[in-house]
């Protein structure tokens, strides 16, 4: 059986993903600090661990991962990291502390149950991966664009003009009416100049203020598409 070592401070998360992962077929063992979630790894072998990214006390979920990582027997323990940050360079700093995954909260259990079955099977090496769809939709700011596809995260678009990275803009696209929310505002996080495409460039954005009313939607929508 497959065991899962979960960690927050909040007992009532701990409660719904025990609750959760167990009704999956999960083995699971509750910690609610970085210092107790040791001591069980130190105790007991596991297939892959879940923590908060933020906890009290000085040692957080990032802090707990670097750990993790420098120790030559539990460096290979795929981790999974809970957080409801959901700035890119939130997530740059989880996956660089040695995150193989990510989950923005409040959580979703299909999305997450997706993503444990996901990990166990994937090779070390593989990148993280955000649920996501690829659609073609048609867009406007300053000049026509294209957006490719969609994530929790935010859009990835191709225009005809580069934009500066760390402008934020307003997308005119029907894809917000089709997923039932408003125009939420984007940051440019990349601006790529596509090769072998005249005039073309990928845009990487990421959605600002999204809140949980506008995330929830979105998720659904990606789901529809059958994408993780």
């Amino acid at each position: 059986m497959t065991k899962i070592l979960i960690v927050d401070d909040q007992k009532s998360v701990l409660l719904t993903l025990e609750a959760l992962l167990t009704q999956h077929g999960y083995k699971v063992t509750a910690a609610t600090n970085a210092v107790d979630a040791m001591r069980a790894l130190a105790a007991e072998t596991y297939d892959l661990v879940i923590t908060d990214a933020i906890m009290p006390g000085g040692s957080d979920g990032y802090s707990l991962t670097r750990t993790i990582r420098r120790q030559p027997l539990l460096a290979k323990i795929p981790v999974i990291l809970l957080t409801g940050k959901r700035e890119r360079s939130d997530v740059e700093k989880g996956i660089d502390s040695g995150a193989n995954d990510y989950i923005v909260k409040p959580i979703d259990p299909e999305l997450l149950i997706a993503k444990i079955r996901n990990i166990l099977t994937s090779k070390p090496t593989d990148s993280v991966q955000f649920a996501s769809a690829v659609v073609q939709f048609k867009g406007e700011w300053e000049i026509k664009t294209e957006v490719m596809s969609i994530s929790e995260l935010g859009l990835t678009v191709i225009s005809a003009i580069p934009l500066p990275v760390g402008k934020i803009l307003r997308l005119n696209s029907p894809i917000f009416e089709e997923i039932g929310i408003p125009k939420i505002p984007l940051r440019i996080d990349s601006c790529e100049e596509i090769s072998g495409i005249e005039t073309a460039y990928r845009i990487q954005t990421h959605f600002v203020g999204v809140t949980e009313k506008e995330l929830s939607p979105i998720r659904l929508w990606i789901r529809s598409k059958k994408s993780f």
